[in-house]
C-alpha cells in the first residue's frame, strides 16, 4: 500500500471511531431512565417523605416507598429490561415477588438523622417505634422490629434515585394481615421516638419525591 492509501485508511479508521463515540454518547444508559416509564411512576405514587424539626433544629427525614404488589410488578418488569432477562429469569424472580408479597408488606426506607447514633431502625432497642395505621382502628399500631439494613449498590439508587448519600437504608417489613393489601386504602405509617414522630400518609392521592442526584433533604 503506498504512503497515501495508508493516510486514506487511517483517516477512515477514525472517522469510524469517532462516530461510534458519537453514538456511545447518544445512548442512554440506563433505558429507560430513571425517572422515566412505568416503574418511575409507580415508585413515585408509593413514596412519601417526612422531616423532622426540633424549632429549627433539622433532626431527621424519612423517605418510604411502600413495596405492594403492583410496586414489585413494576420493579420485577425495569429490572427484566434493564438486565436484559430471560422470560424464565422473569417468571421466577415474579413468582419469588409474588409469594413475599402474599405475607408481608414491605417499604424501603431511607432515614437520614442528624446524630447517627439515632439512625439505629435495625437494632433491637431502637430508639424508633415503628407502626402502621390504618382507618377505622384496624391495624392501629400494628409494630414492627423486623428493620433490616440493604446495601445501596448501583441496583438500588437507581431504581430509587432519591436515596441520599447521608442516608441509611432499610427493608421494613410487616407481616400481612387478611384482607387486601395496604395498596387497596389508606394507611399512615409512623416513627416515633423522644425526638419527635415521623408521619408519612399513603393512599391519599400525592405523589412522592423524585429528587435530583446530590440532593439529601428538603
Amino acid at each position: 500500500m503506498t504512503g497515501r492509501g495508508i493516510l486514506a485508511a487511517a483517516a477512515l479508521l477514525t472517522a469510524g471511531a469517532g462516530c461510534g463515540s458519537i453514538n456511545a454518547l447518544k445512548t442512554k444508559a440506563p433505558d429507560p431512565g430513571t425517572r422515566e416509564g412505568d416503574w418511575a411512576a409507580v415508585r413515585n405514587a408509593a413514596t412519601r417523605r417526612a422531616v423532622l424539626y426540633d424549632r429549627f433544629v433539622h433532626r431527621a427525614t424519612v423517605t418510604a416507598t411502600y413495596l405492594g404488589p403492583a410496586e414489585r410488578r413494576a420493579r420485577v418488569a425495569r429490572l427484566a429490561h434493564w438486565l436484559d432477562w430471560t422470560e424464565e429469569e422473569r417468571a421466577t424472580r415474579q413468582k419469588a415477588e409474588d409469594a413475599e408479597a402474599a405475607r408481608y408488606d414491605d417499604f424501603l426506607v431511607a432515614l437520614y438523622t442528624a446524630d447517627h447514633r439515632d439512625n439505629d431502625l435495625d437494632s433491637q432497642r431502637s430508639i424508633w417505634r415503628v407502626a402502621l395505621d390504618l382507618p377505622g382502628g384496624k391495624g392501629k399500631d400494628l409494630v414492627t422490629r423486623d428493620a433490616k439494613v440493604q446495601d445501596v449498590d448501583a441496583t438500588l439508587r437507581n431504581l430509587f434515585p432519591f436515596l441520599g448519600p447521608f442516608e441509611i437504608v432499610y427493608r421494613v417489613r410487616f407481616p400481612r394481615m387478611s384482607g387486601p393489601p395496604l395498596s387497596g386504602g389508606a394507611f399512615t405509617l409512623e416513627l416515633s421516638s423522644a425526638l419527635g414522630k415521623l408521619e408519612l400518609p399513603f393512599g391519599n392521592g400525592a405523589v412522592g419525591p423524585d429528587r435530583p442526584e446530590g440532593a439529601w433533604t428538603e
